[in-house]
């Protein structure tokens, strides 16, 4: 039942089903900024892993792939030789604050390999 929710919440494109799937905050929120707001909408490469495999545990592969492929294709810099970032934007997929970071690079590779 909490899967279920979670699931639908996930995937309404209200809340946090946005370009780049997932955002911390969400995108109907009156506090969502992405730009301006470090806890307030930008997507977290860690925290995006941890949603997608919960989708996964619970059966939601479909929605957890179709997330996974929106990440690759809409963040900035993620399918070329740039550098991965902390953090992008939700509703652009720009590269978003640190260059480098290495925990999205470790959660990159995690997922490359449970997808």
């Amino acid at each position: 039942e909490h899967a279920r929710a979670a699931h639908d919440v996930m995937m309404n494109q209200n809340k946090l089903l946005t370009l780049i799937p997932l955002p911390t905050l969400e995108a109907d929120h009156p506090d969502f900024d992405p730009k301006k707001g470090y806890w307030r909408g930008p997507v977290w490469i860690d925290q995006f892993h941890f949603g997608i495999a919960g989708l996964n545990r619970y059966g939601y592969r479909d929605a957890a792939k179709a997330m996974f492929d929106a990440l690759l294709t809409n963040g900035e810099g993620i399918l070329d030789d740039r550098p991965l970032r902390e953090n992008y934007h939700p509703m652009t997929g720009a590269g978003l604050n640190a260059i480098n970071f290495s925990w999205s690079a470790a959660h990159m590779l995690l997922m490359l390999l449970e997808m």
